[in-house]
């Protein structure tokens, strides 16, 4: 069994009928997939949750798929990310075409589920990624993420779903600081609603069930007009 954790893949079409034929044939796969309708949506979930393919439909709204694919390219860790645009058949497969020598593909419409994920593969197969680990670490904290169990310390804590993966968040990058906006976004996704004030409770009730004996400040600090980071 791997230690790590399945690739992660983006889809960006706006037909929200289309989009989830695409998520749904994929995730079948064991893949873990974003679903997103434009370019908005999709550059706010890239900065949060990387992928590691971006699939692009030529019909997006906002900005042309190879703008989006270019954009996507400027987040840090995504300047080698590989990119699948998915175009109609009068579109010609060169007017997609990007700049650079990282790998891209092409496919036509209609397509099958096979030569979608025969695609996905070559591509991971070709930019090599490195997977997240099913086991992530910040000092006392452990966080399995097959197995939704936290520890500080030997103390196994238990956290509720929406907890678990706010602290999944913080703990990816213990240097990060989240805005409230991106906190929503990784748990619930960009399409979705959430008053701001619920993140706050969230995080009041992390920081309450991971409480250490031997240390009585916050896990997770708050910054000023800012968001949250780890302390």
């Amino acid at each position: 069994m791997s230690d790590k954790l399945p690739p992660k893949i983006l889809v960006v079409e706006h037909n929200e009928a289309l989009n989830a034929s695409l998520c749904n044939t994929i995730e079948r796969y064991w893949f873990d997939v974003s679903r997103v309708k434009n370019s908005e949506e999709a550059l706010r979930i890239a900065e949060v949750n990387p992928p590691n393919v971006a699939i692009i439909s030529s019909r997006i709204n906002g900005m042309s798929a190879k703008e989006m694919a270019v954009c996507l390219r400027k987040i840090k860790e995504l300047k080698k990310l590989p990119v699948i645009f998915l175009i109609d058949q009068d579109e010609s497969a060169e007017n997609y075409q990007l700049s650079d020598a990282i790998v891209s593909e092409v496919i036509s419409r209609p397509f099958t589920p096979n030569e979608l994920m025969t695609t996905i593969r070559a591509l991971l197969r070709k930019s090599k990624p490195v997977f997240q680990d099913k086991v992530i670490k910040y000092d006392n904290i452990r966080m399995d993420l097959s197995t939704y169990r936290v520890f500080r310390g030997n103390k196994q804590v238990h956290l509720g779903p929406t907890e678990f993966k706010i602290l999944q968040l913080f703990v990816q990058k213990p240097n990060s600081v989240y805005s409230r906006r991106q906190i929503i976004d990784y748990v619930w996704g960009a399409d979705k609603d959430i008053a701001h004030r619920t993140i706050d409770v969230h995080v009041n009730r992390i920081r309450t069930l991971m409480r250490s004996d031997a240390d009585d400040s916050q896990l997770i600090k708050t910054i000023r007009s800012a968001g949250y980071c780890l302390n």
